[in-house]
């Protein structure tokens, strides 16, 4: 524990003092690990899929847009406890810092429950009404998602507690959380698909109830980590009734991101009915392509998720000079590492889509969605990182702003032009592909001149925040703990 204690106190100051760039990949390569974890995910659902047939794996990707519409609140509510825990860690107050924590896994366990009933219950008229999802895809792209929105809680937590925890700078026990999550989902996956042994039969729903399984799993895990104050991060029971004051902070602060991710989510169902109406080998072409794609972002999270840690931080420290060294840094080396991805993954592209099917049209539209798409990556990566700098300081506007007109006129907009015989331009599938690259390539410049402005380099965190716990409060907090006295501020 002592051993563990200095080395975060290490770890803090490195990221106050310390080199920039050695900072964000000490703090950055666990969360590449996990993200390539997290991918893993959908990999081996769309490998084992992969072998019923396109429809099969249709499903997941017709669902997942109405999935990401409601955990999109879990992300975006998440960035609160990112902000906050962060900020109050580098203005020197752990309490605060875990009143913060406590009050935002509340209030998204609420929320979740909530998002959780609404789901299930809408899923079919979005599926059909809204998306127009093939008939033949509707049944299993139905069971999918009401599957996934039954585990909704479970998810949610697992965010919350990643995000507090990357907030005080502890990116390895996520990573691990993860990783075990992870290899029990890639035994579930053929035994509930396929049936093997004493498991039923399930297919499509297979694959859903291993997400959610595994998700649970490392859900149960991070709630007793963090009530056991094994981390330097811990959650309270007195702390979870919720506080207005802290409701409103949490509100502010993710209420923008929320909106902004839920503006993903509502896109990317507008773009899927759109690739929807050009057949299931555009849809199936789209999903494989994505998931090749995931392996370029793992490496803009890998950036993106230190950032907001380091960026808030230092704001929260008053240090805003060396805020603006981070970011400037963080951009130089995203750009330099996505063109270097692209290129391989443009040169390897073919055989990338044969390890998931052998469908020759599928793999022959989706190396057209790759030669198109993959270039506009790196404009992508100076989007999300600038969309880290305002929320690490805890500004989500700007972000939410940048990602509703991403997704919405140009990602959706230019697409249904291009692709539909609108102003008498007909693409198809092309059409689909280079509004998806339009998007990213005009957010990306757009939000670099937004970072210029420096108008994310002020403090959300209050004045009213930083006092200190009562004596009082202060004993009561020691009986919480199991003998142990709370942090110092």
């Amino acid at each position: 524990m002592k051993e563990r204690s200095s080395r975060v106190a290490r770890l803090k100051d490195d990221i106050l003092n310390g080199p920039i760039i050695k900072t964000l990949l000490v703090l950055g390569w666990p969360v590449i690990v996990s993200n390539i974890l997290q991918m893993l995910y959908n990999l081996v659902d769309t490998y084992w899929l992969g072998k019923l047939g396109k429809v099969a794996v249709s499903a997941p990707t017709v669902g997942f847009p109405v999935v990401f519409l409601l955990i999109s609140f879990g992300f975006g509510f998440s960035i609160a406890g990112v902000s906050l825990v962060s900020q109050h860690t580098g203005a020197g107050s752990a309490k605060n810092a875990n009143r913060a924590a406590s009050q935002v896994m509340s209030f998204m366990f609420i929320g979740s429950i909530l998002l959780s009933a609404l789901g299930f219950g809408i899923a079919p008229g979005l599926l059909r009404t809204l998306m127009g999802v093939p008939q033949d895809v509707f049944p299993k792209a139905l069971i999918y998602i009401r599957i996934i929105f039954a585990g909704l809680p479970l998810m949610f937590m697992f965010f919350g507690f990643r995000a507090l925890v990357r907030g005080i700078g502890d990116m390895v026990t996520p990573m691990l959380v993860t990783g075990t999550s992870v290899i029990v989902n890639m035994f579930l996956d053929p035994l509930l698909i396929f049936g093997i042994g004493v498991f039923p039969e399930l297919g499509v729903a297979g694959a859903a109830l291993a997400t959610v399984l595994s998700r649970g799993i490392a859900s149960f895990v991070a709630i007793y980590l963090l009530f056991s104050g094994r981390l330097e991060i811990k959650l309270y029971l007195r702390y979870l009734i919720l506080k207005l004051r802290w409701v409103k902070q949490i509100v502010k602060i993710g209420l923008p991101s929320a909106i902004g991710q839920a503006g993903t989510a509502v896109g990317a169902i507008f773009l899927m009915a759109l690739i929807s109406r050009l057949g299931v080998v555009a849809v199936s072409s789209y999903g494989i392509g994505q998931r090749i794609i995931r392996l370029l972002n793992v490496a803009v999270w890998g950036l993106a998720s230190p950032l907001t840690t380091m960026i808030g931080q230092n704001i929260g420290a008053k240090n805003k000079s060396r805020a603006t060294d981070i970011a400037k840094r963080a951009f130089a080396l995203s750009f330099s590492v996505l063109l270097t991805l692209a290129i391989g993954i443009f040169l390897a592209r073919r055989p990338l889509f044969g390890v998931f099917i052998d469908d020759p049209d599928v793999i022959n539209t989706g190396s057209r969605f790759l030669s198109i798409f993959l270039w506009s990556i790196p404009f992508f990566g100076i989007f999300r990182l600038t969309s880290s700098v305002f929320r690490g300081a805890g500004h989500t506007r700007p972000p939410m702003t940048m990602s509703l007109i991403r997704l919405l006129p140009l990602r959706v907009g230019v697409s249904y032009v291009l692709a539909f015989g609108i102003l008498g331009i007909n693409l198809g599938t092309d059409g689909i592909w280079l509004g998806l690259f339009t998007s990213n390539f005009i957010v990306g410049i757009m939000a670099f001149l937004w970072f210029l402005t420096g108008s994310w380099k002020k403090r959300t965190i209050k004045k009213t925040d930083q006092e200190p716990l009562s004596e009082e409060i202060k004993g009561e907090v020691e009986l919480e703990t199991t003998g142990e006295k709370p942090p110092v501020e």
